[in-house]
């Protein structure tokens, strides 16, 4: 089996949600560590690829700014991972499509059923 594309929209939401989770826990991590700023980004961030417009804003000082402050860093954080998993998604397609495909194999619950063990040799009793 060869895999020829993944399609743009789940790969993008699932980046999405972990990101926005981690955009949630960004603001309560930095008031722990008692940093002056938080920064914020919005665009494509990946290794070696930062294509992303940053906001520098100042930390929250009351309850209800920081609720806000997380509610929009969790944001931020979500477009960005939807953005980047778009991006990811669209260069795997492109290499993928110059190359025939990537090789890949497939396992499955029932094949595994039938072959026996996990490890591939007989159960025995």
């Amino acid at each position: 089996m060869r895999i020829m594309s993944f399609r743009i929209t789940p790969v993008a939401s699932v980046l999405a949600i972990v990101y926005g989770l981690y955009g949630f826990a960004y603001v309560p991590i930095l008031l722990i560590m008692g940093a002056k700023q938080m920064i914020l980004p919005i665009g494509i961030v990946a290794p070696l690829v930062f294509l992303n417009l940053n906001l520098h804003l100042a930390m929250p000082t009351h309850f209800l700014t920081g609720i806000l402050s997380a509610i929009g860093a969790s944001f931020c954080y979500a477009v960005t991972g939807w953005l980047t998993g778009a991006a990811a998604v669209l260069a795997f397609n492109l290499v993928a499509r110059m190359m025939g495909g990537i090789d890949a194999a497939v396992i499955t619950s029932a094949s595994l059923a039938i072959k026996g063990s996990p490890s591939g040799s007989p159960q025995t009793s």
